[in-house]
């Protein structure tokens, strides 16, 4: 069975979209793999079959404009490809770079997995600089309501978390 049939076979579990949707995300998952970028026109070229790759730009760029993500559902599908049997090992982090004249700061919980964190959940933080202890707890509230069973090993944050109070 190819990967991309592996994906779908696993996303129609959580997802109920039709097929070309289905098929979209999994050579997005796959390209992001491979290419290991987010840019689009690279993306394209990765998708299989006779397509040119313009067509399959516009097919990225559709799928993006049509699809709405629901967080407890990807969350919960992420985690049934990345968890890890028993107790998790999570990470909190932020992350902040500029987008042409836009400041993106994003706050997110991943799941750590074979050396790697797989963001589960994120939040768009509107300001400059470091979240606030109220934001981080708001943060894993929403993996309580998601993941309300799920035991936790430990959860890691840098310097910058120092204490979850003020």
């Amino acid at each position: 069975m190819e990967p991309a049939d592996l994906l779908i076979t696993q996303f129609r579990t959580y997802l109920k979209w039709n097929k070309c949707r289905l098929n979209v995300l999994a050579f997005l998952v796959l390209g992001l793999l491979e290419k290991q970028t987010v840019n689009f026109t690279s993306l394209a070229t990765t998708f299989p079959g006779r397509s040119q790759t313009l067509s399959c730009y516009r097919r990225i760029q559709r799928f993006f404009l049509e699809v709405v993500f629901d967080e407890s559902i990807m969350a919960t599908l992420i985690a049934s490809l990345f968890a890890p049997e028993g107790r998790w090992q999570l990470s909190m982090d932020r992350t902040n770079w500029m987008f042409g004249i836009f400041k993106i700061n994003i706050l997110f919980l991943a799941i750590n997995y074979k050396g790697m964190s797989i963001p589960i959940l994120w939040t768009l933080l509107p300001k400059k600089g470091c979240s606030n202890t109220t934001e981080r707890v708001e943060l894993l509230k929403r993996f309580r309501k998601i993941f309300p069973e799920q035991a936790i090993q430990r959860l890691l944050m840098d310097r910058e978390f120092k204490a979850l109070q003020g």
